[in-house]
């Protein structure tokens, strides 16, 4: 299993027992299943993974940042597509 399969699982993971909502998954999913197009980035791709693992609606709602939001998905997903 590498980096995407990684990435694909985690999403669908978060997708059947999470809150990852679909509009924030499907774009992810786009990334894990095209790896050809996304294979010199896996520095990002590592960076995306981690957060949709550690994913959180409520990653902000403390004092403290414990988990990643949807705004921090996005903001790797955009690095990936402007790269």
């Amino acid at each position: 299993m590498d980096i995407f399969d990684e990435l694909e699982e985690a999403t669908n993971y978060q997708l059947e027992h999470g809150d990852l909502p679909v509009w924030l998954a499907e774009p992810v999913l786009e990334v894990a299943r095209n790896r050809d197009k996304y294979r010199d980035k896996e520095y990002l791709i590592e960076l995306l993974l981690m957060q949709v693992r550690e994913y959180d609606t409520y990653a902000e709602a403390g004092c403290c940042k414990w988990a990643f939001d949807w705004e921090d998905i996005k903001r790797s997903l955009k690095k990936l597509l402007e790269e």
